[in-house]
């Protein structure tokens, strides 16, 4: 035998091999994800971007989560009790330990809870504002008291979402204002290293009390074009993708070559409309614009039948959910809304972020809206700069997303978006309506049966009245994998889903 040719042959093969992502398929000690962005933050309090909880679900863990039906179920916590409307005792698991060897205790719990209350936590102050910042009482090691500031229905519901996400006290104390850069959880995965706009890495902790990853190690890549994501998977260069676009959905679905699931939405995609700046501050000009876009329509041609229009401000999973209606189409009535409003020949500018999909829509409300006199212009920002303008208040006309857990409790969903306490922070269309702002707090107290469903009822309908956001979109959860990739068909939680359930045989 020719050694030298097999040389030859034996290193072109080899070259191949770390081209098309050989290494990345073959080594089953790592997990490769292809991500759409960075983490703005790895702090939960920090942020609750969705794109950001995505990789802290990873290292961090709540006290509570769902169910695949959608029960209250104990993550960190073990147990729970209700002492009095306000007030609620929760025991932690014993045993948990955070990726630095230090035991789980009741102060980590209480400690986490109350930052959600200060100014340090701004960005998710909505969360933290159910919470009484003097209602603290620790029992034992692992025993606390935690209470509310008014009775709720849905209390610990709100200790699942990210930013209740339970943090090492003396770690963050230790850290201040650097924490973030070298974040400490209790959750399946440690962090190792993040290179902005590369990777995240990660390796297993092993000593997680929970099901413990078969990977050794994990790494979240930043590939934000979604077309090149899919190409990194086709290629074997990540084994998990999310955030598939929907034509290259359908095509990856008939060729087989890797596995596709879709799942229903968690998201609403809205157009919001900010109500203090004129002339949104007008309803007849922000049901016009509403009702000038054909959403069916567009819909299909964003996501091809893999989604639905929403018909509330409220989600199909959440409990009173009001009988679906079809949305208005009425381009004759929006001229005339405009008219009536003293803006025939509107102009305005339309923001939104680097998404495909969001993108797209953009487009197609330019022209729609061209059609009844509107001009659009579309500015497209990059995702990091998109939330600072939000929360600065400075976007008259934006795109973007409103994600729900599973919680089927509608109050933990809609009161943060929509109550004008909120206003300039999650409620970022600056709604202050005094009929909403009762009604979401008669359904956050009232206990679930027919009263609170009239409650929720009449608040969709004031909502639709009001108008402040034009619902675009319930797209269906898109994520591809490796076709020998076992576990990923049990993801019910969006993105959110912490990756030590996935496997190679």
């Amino acid at each position: 035998m020719n050694v030298k040719r097999l040389r030859t042959s034996f290193f072109a093969l080899l070259f191949v091999f770390l081209l098309t992502g050989g290494i990345a398929a073959a080594e089953k000690g790592r997990l490769a994800v292809g991500m759409p962005a960075d983490a703005k933050s790895f702090d939960p309090q920090m942020t609750s971007d969705t794109v950001s909880s995505t990789y802290m679900v990873q290292l961090y863990e709540p006290l509570f989560d769902f169910s695949r039906d959608k029960k209250l179920i104990g993550c960190l916590a073990e147990s729970w009790k209700k002492l009095d409307p306000l007030t609620y005792e929760i025991t932690l698991r014993k045993g948990v330990t955070f990726h630095n060897g230090d035991e789980l205790t009741a102060e980590d719990a209480v400690f986490t809870l109350h930052r959600m209350t200060t100014p340090k936590a701004a960005a998710v102050k909505a969360y933290g504002a159910n919470i009484d910042p003097d209602g603290f009482k620790i029992i034992d090691r692992y025993t606390f008291q935690v209470k509310a500031t008014s009775p709720m229905a849905a209390f610990l519901s709100y200790l699942n979402h990210s930013s209740s996400y339970i943090m090492n006290k003396n770690v963050v104390e230790s850290e201040g204002d650097n924490y973030g850069r070298h974040p400490i959880g209790t959750g399946p995965f440690k962090f190792v290293e993040m290179l902005k706009g590369d990777h995240v890495s990660f390796e297993r902790f092993d000593d997680y009390w929970g099901v413990k990853p078969r990977f050794k190690s994990l790494i979240m890549r930043t590939i934000p074009e979604p077309a090149s994501r899919v190409i990194e998977l086709e290629t074997g260069n990540v084994d998990l993708i999310y955030d598939i676009p929907n034509s290259d959905f359908r095509r990856l679905e008939s060729e087989g070559k890797v596995r596709v699931y879709h799942n229903p939405g968690l998201a609403l995609t809205y157009m919001g409309f900010n109500m203090q700046m004129p002339p949104f501050d007008d309803p007849r000009v922000r049901r016009a614009i509403t009702i000038a876009v054909d959403r069916e329509a567009a819909l299909n041609v964003v996501y091809q039948g893999l989604g639905v229009v929403p018909t509330s401000v409220l989600l199909p999973i959440h409990n009173y959910f009001p009988e679906p209606a079809a949305p208005e189409y009425d381009p004759d009535k929006a001229r005339k809304f405009l008219e009536e409003a003293g803006v025939p020949n509107l102009s305005f500018t339309l923001y939104t972020n680097e998404s495909k999909q969001r993108r797209n829509y953009a487009e197609i409300i330019q022209s729609m809206l061209a059609d009844v006199g509107v001009t659009v212009q579309i500015n497209v920002l990059e995702w990091g700069s998109f939330l600072e303008q939000l929360k600065n208040g400075n976007l008259p006309v934006f795109m973007i997303g409103w994600g729900s857990s599973v919680n089927p409790d509608p109050d933990a969903y809609i009161k943060t978006a929509m109550h004008s306490r909120f206003a300039g922070s999650t409620n970022r269309v600056c709604l202050k309506d005094k009929e909403v702002d009762e009604l979401l707090e008669q359904g956050a107290v009232t206990e679930d049966g027919p009263e609170r469903a009239k409650i929720y009822a009449r608040l969709c309908e004031r909502i639709d009245e009001l108008n402040p956001w034009c619902c675009l979109a319930i797209a269906d959860t898109l994520y591809g994998t490796n076709k020998d990739l076992k576990g990923a068909d049990g993801f019910y939680h969006g993105t959110l889903n912490p990756l030590n359930s996935v496997f190679y045989e």
